[in-house]
């Protein structure tokens, strides 16, 4: 067994595959994309958090880095996308303290009314 043409073929193969910015096929990405802008609508409608709609902008708005060549357009979509996660990151955390607050108060006036 030839080592060195072992590794020649090896490195042939390796220059021959080129990268792709997303880790499985566009049409896989797209179905993903669907599934969970669908999710997050979905899941909008049923508790009305903002944080939600936001995610449902964000994840089909990443299709638009497969389908462009430029960079402009890769660097304003990740700016956006990353403005998009710490809004809804923000607004998640937002929710859940003024849900907490009202659960405590409700929690507070329920003990009130018993005595």
């Amino acid at each position: 067994m030839n080592i060195s043409r072992l590794f020649f073929t090896m490195a042939q193969t390796t220059e021959i595959s080129q990268p792709t910015l997303f880790p499985f096929p566009m049409s896989m990405y797209l179905v993903f994309c669907i599934i969970a802008t669908v999710f997050f609508i979905f899941r909008f409608v049923k508790e009305k958090q903002p944080y939600q709609i936001i995610m449902a902008v964000a994840v089909p708005l990443s299709i638009l880095i497969g389908y462009s060549d430029g960079k402009t357009i890769f660097y304003s979509v990740g700016i956006v996308e990353a403005v998009l996660l710490l809004s809804a990151f923000v607004s998640s955390v937002i929710c859940n303290r003024k849900k907490k607050v009202e659960n405590s108060e409700e929690l507070h006036t329920e003990s009130k009314e018993e005595k």
